[in-house]
């Protein structure tokens, strides 16, 4: 009997390891999001939280892409590595640090964008700018 409960929990210990492993490697590490619910045209602000460094989210590199996949804008740290990033951003505006690779285009009302922070952990917002200029959070 001892025998044929350890061969019938190796395999479910086995997939419930795999599956463990599988869905923290899909979920994002650092949270984005809008800085308030009133965030709009040209400069909308965005928040930027990581779990594991609580004092301040480690990242080195900021890109927003149109709804096409055209970068629209593109930050790196310079010098590269995590030193500089900040939990708070504006749109277009490069924090302390950082180099543009791709200025910013402004955003366009009815747009939708994409966010990605990333270093070694990454994570994203998508968000739509509505006719009136007013920026929503989305799903993907």
């Amino acid at each position: 009997m001892m025998r044929t409960l350890r061969a019938t929990r190796g395999p479910w210990l086995g997939l419930l390891c795999a599956a463990t492993l599988l869905l923290s490697a899909c979920w994002p590490r650092l949270q984005v999001e809008l800085a308030s619910q009133e965030e709009r045209l040209p400069t909308p602000h965005f928040l930027v939280t990581d779990p594991e460094h609580p004092e301040r989210p480690l990242y080195n590199t900021i890109q927003v892409l149109d709804r096409e996949g055209h970068v629209v804008w593109h930050l790196r740290a310079e010098p590269f590595g995590d030193k500089n990033s900040v939990s708070r951003f504006s749109y277009g505006d490069a924090p302390s640090g950082f180099e543009a690779v791709e200025e910013a285009t402004p955003l366009q009302p009815n747009g939708r964008y994409a966010l990605f922070v990333i270093g070694k952990n990454r994570g994203s917002l998508h968000f739509d700018v509505d006719a009136e200029g007013h920026v929503h959070a989305v799903e993907p």
